[in-house]
């Protein structure tokens, strides 16, 4: 028995990294592919209009940080599974600052969360006692349902993210509307204008990463954090190589 457990327990560990390798392998293809197709009319003019805009916030750039996916390559999630993910977002947000159990499970109600949890975040929702840095990743999630909030057009515009969201404003956004409300008055933006955004955020996110490999502040008052969440809910918007929410990839 100990022996057939050992072993199990080895064929687990080498699935576990065999699965991470592969993933690993996937997003450097990815990378490859992106760095040698080159861009076409519309991708230069976007790639050119976001490193002007970073250059006029004195953001470091470097030509060589290939274009993104066009629209044609790109399918954008849907009004639907975006909802979904903001109301898990906002739940995350309020547990993070402690709201009671109660109020979270009449949040929940009104809103059916539940069945929009990934597999990570059910971990730290079913948690009676969640570890200090399960707090601060959920609290930061404020941020990514602030981009959410702008795709649906509850949000006039992102800002340079140079400064936390309002989330005061933002969690309002939600809770004066009943989840049908909510549907109804979202207008989910363009894919040109979320992919404006997509490109952006990848071009300022190189930015903050080159700063910290060289031991440096992030560059131009840019918030590394906001800047990271930013940049993930904006992947998982153009569902960058398929991935679900937990699985999101922000290479640089």
């Amino acid at each position: 028995m100990k022996s057939f457990l050992s072993t199990f327990l080895i064929l687990i560990s080498f699935t576990a990294f065999a699965q991470t390798n592969n993933k690993m392998e996937q997003r450097k293809a990815k990378i490859q592919s992106m760095e040698t197709q080159g861009c076409n009319e519309d991708l230069t003019q976007l790639k050119a209009a976001s490193m002007a805009y970073c250059q006029s916030k004195e953001v470091p750039v470097i030509e060589s940080l290939p274009c993104i996916e066009s629209e044609n390559e790109v399918v954008i999630r849907t009004k639907d599974e975006i909802i979904k993910r903001a109301m898990a977002l906002l739940y995350l947000g309020l547990k993070s600052e402690g709201v009671e159990k109660k109020t979270l499970d009449r949040v929940d109600a009104t809103y059916d969360i539940r069945p929009n949890f990934s597999s990570v975040e059910l971990k730290y929702v079913d948690a009676e006692n969640p570890d200090r840095q399960q707090q601060v990743n959920a609290n930061w999630r404020y941020e990514s349902l602030h981009v959410l909030l702008w795709a649906l057009g509850y949000v006039e515009e992102l800002r340079y993210p140079a400064n936390v969201c309002d989330v005061k404003t933002d969690v309002g956004i939600i809770a004066q509307r009943s989840l049908k409300i909510f549907t109804e008055q979202a207008k989910l933006r363009s894919k040109k204008e979320i992919l404006d955004q997509a490109d952006l955020i990848y071009r300022l996110h190189w930015a903050v990463v080159n700063a910290r490999i060289k031991g440096e502040e992030s560059p131009a008052k840019l918030n590394s954090s906001v800047v990271y969440e930013r940049h993930y809910v904006l992947n998982w918007l153009i569902n960058y190589m398929n991935q679900d929410w937990d699985d999101v990839s922000t290479d640089t």
